[in-house]
């Protein structure tokens, strides 16, 4: 007599199939060729990056983007330095764009903190994984869908799937921080 097997089907959960391009550089390190400063906003490229010296205003992308893997890094120049990635924002705006999802670039305890969607954000693992004035860190931020993603220094650290706006461009706040920003990439993802 053979002994019985049982089978066991295992359901994982449907998710869009997505094919990610080849990562690009959005800056060249020598000039701000692609992007835009808007608004009176300080922003220079200089010594292999981009440096923000105070002010306000903000700095585009030519391009405008959907679904996307962005990574860069910053380093904070002294404490409480202020600053933000704009993510699918629009053009208009008086300082910033009025349409925006924004991830924090803060060296304070909003670090990594997502405006303009409901989020999860671990101040605990965040604080953490920070690294102090004058010393890079490394933000990769996911954006697919209404599925927002931030990674500081290797960790999820803020997470939303309440993201509403579906395309726009990327952009640098200028918030009187000193500041400089290297790195930037992006992959753009299709959907299939």
């Amino acid at each position: 007599m053979r002994p019985l097997v049982a089978s066991v089907l295992v359901l994982l959960p449907l998710t869009p199939a997505f094919a990610d391009d080849k990562e690009v550089s959005l800056f060249d390190g020598k000039s701000l060729t692609g992007w835009h400063v808007m608004n009176g906003g300080k922003f220079e490229a200089k010594d292999g990056m981009i440096q923000l010296r105070g002010g306000s205003g903000w700095l585009r992308s030519d391009q405008e983007y959907a679904d996307f893997v962005l990574t860069l890094e910053v380093r904070w120049l002294k404490p409480k330095q202020d600053s933000g990635v704009f993510l699918r924002s629009g053009v208009d705006g008086k300082n910033w764009p009025d349409k925006k999802v924004e991830v924090q670039v803060e060296n304070t305890e909003r670090v990594a903190m997502l405006f303009g969607a409901k989020h999860k954000l671990d101040k605990a693992k965040a604080a953490k994984s920070l690294k102090p004035v004058n010393e890079w860190n490394e933000y990769v931020i996911r954006c697919v869908g209404k599925e927002c993603e931030v990674k500081l220094n290797g960790e999820v650290v803020c997470t939303s799937d309440e993201v509403k706006l579906e395309k726009g461009y990327l952009g640098f706040q200028g918030e009187n921080g000193d500041l400089d920003f290297r790195n930037i990439r992006i992959r753009v993802i299709e959907k299939k």
